[in-house]
């Protein structure tokens, strides 16, 4: 068995734009497992839990200069 590795170039605001996707992703799988971990912890219904995620998602948005 054999592999190819391939790999991309970018210019400079492919790059950035590439590491704002990433950070957002990094974010979004964050705030679900936060909501996994609540959930399975039954301290809130379902529904309490997303609210809570949301409420947390909110205020890391509102610090961020490009969202304010």
């Amino acid at each position: 068995m054999f592999a190819v590795k391939r790999s991309l170039k970018l210019n400079n605001n492919e790059a950035t734009l590439r590491a704002k996707h990433e950070a957002w992703r990094q974010v979004v799988f964050n705030f679900g497992f936060l909501r996994t971990l609540i959930y399975s912890e039954g301290k809130l219904s379902d529904s309490k839990a997303i609210k809570e995620v949301k409420k947390v998602l909110t205020n890391y948005l509102k610090k961020q200069s490009e969202f304010a």
